[in-house]
């Protein structure tokens, strides 16, 4: 693990350098406030940092709050170092954004100590990292399929089409994918229904693009964006349509085959700033329209209300965004 040392005196600076380096740390000393948040902001920055109080222009007080309001991703632990032995020089420190305090002269007792509570910090730091990214995952994605969940999934499309709203050479395909069992009623175990679900989302990776969005919904219904050439619409939806087929419901000796209910919506790039719920809201109606009329699938033209047009530079403008 490498250890930062701030320190401008130079005899006091080799000294802890020796202390820290004989406790099996790498050791990386600086003179300046200046250099140390330097260092501190590349990647790979040491997660350990050890400050002397008295420094010309930033002193160490200073530094501690600066580098507590840089706001890395690990912050490190900081270990202030002085000769001051006031009884409110620790709390002093404290107070500035240091974890600990060590006073001078420093002795290789007490620095393995300080430095075994900071490996002790960064170490549940770290894992507070990990546990906190796992959980955002888990809130981002469907526990069944691994795709998109319904709120994370929106968010995406809404992106993608802002980035369609700066082009003009595709449009946007967004399909609305309701699953159905043919003469299969819903008497099984989900276990049963879940395990077609990710066979589902395996075809329908397969049969888009890596840059598409695919997202769940609801339980048996999927929502599918791609920028597609407006030749394209067409086979696009009928990739899907064949990614379908593919899944089978089994259970024991009887087989039951899925089919789907595709409602397609054609999204230019002037629409693309359009409200997200007035996009959906449409879709819904168009595949209500679809299920009644007796189709399996249907392409329609997304309309805004009005007519209007919305492009990203009035969206932007209307925002106060440049």
């Amino acid at each position: 693990m490498k250890v930062l040392i701030v320190d401008d005196a130079e005899i006091d600076s080799l000294l802890c350098q020796k202390i820290v380096e004989s406790l099996g740390y790498r050791p990386i000393a600086v003179s300046s406030a200046d250099e140390a948040q330097e260092i501190l902001l590349k990647p790979g920055s040491p997660d350990i940092v050890i400050v002397d109080w008295v420094m010309p222009g930033t002193n160490g007080l200073e530094l501690c709050n600066a580098i507590r309001q840089s706001e890395l991703m690990v912050e490190p632990f900081i270990l202030m170092m002085t000769s001051n032995d006031d009884r409110h020089a620790e709390a002093e420190a404290l107070n500035a954004g240091a974890d600990d305090f060590i006073s001078k002269p420093i002795n290789k007792i007490d620095m393995d100590a300080k430095l075994r509570l900071g490996r002790r910090l960064i170490k549940t730091q770290l894992e507070l990292l990990v546990a906190n990214q796992k959980l955002s995952e888990k809130l981002r994605y469907d526990a069944v399929t691994g795709i998109m969940n319904r709120q994370s999934g929106l968010k995406a499309i809404a992106a993608a089409l802002s980035r369609l709203s700066r082009q003009q050479a595709m449009q946007g395909l967004l399909i609305h994918c309701q699953i159905r069992f043919d003469n299969a009623k819903r008497r099984f175990q989900q276990s049963l229904f879940d395990r077609v679900y990710v066979d589902l989302a395996r075809q329908l990776a397969a049969a888009l693009r890596q840059s598409d969005v695919m997202v769940r919904l609801r339980d048996d219904e999927f929502l599918l964006f791609a920028e597609s050439h407006p030749d394209s619409h067409k086979l696009l939806l009928e990739r899907v349509q064949r990614a379908v087929s593919q899944c089978h419901l089994t259970e024991a000796d009887r087989s039951y085959n899925l089919s789907a209910l595709l409602a397609g919506m054609i999204i230019k790039p002037v629409q693309a700033m359009a409200p997200m719920s007035e996009v959906l809201n449409q879709l819904e109606s168009f595949l209500n329209e679809l299920d009644q009329s007796g189709k399996t699938q249907a392409l329609a033209p997304f309309r805004l209300q009005q007519g209007e047009i919305v492009d990203f530079t009035g969206f932007r403008k209307l925002h106060g965004k440049h």
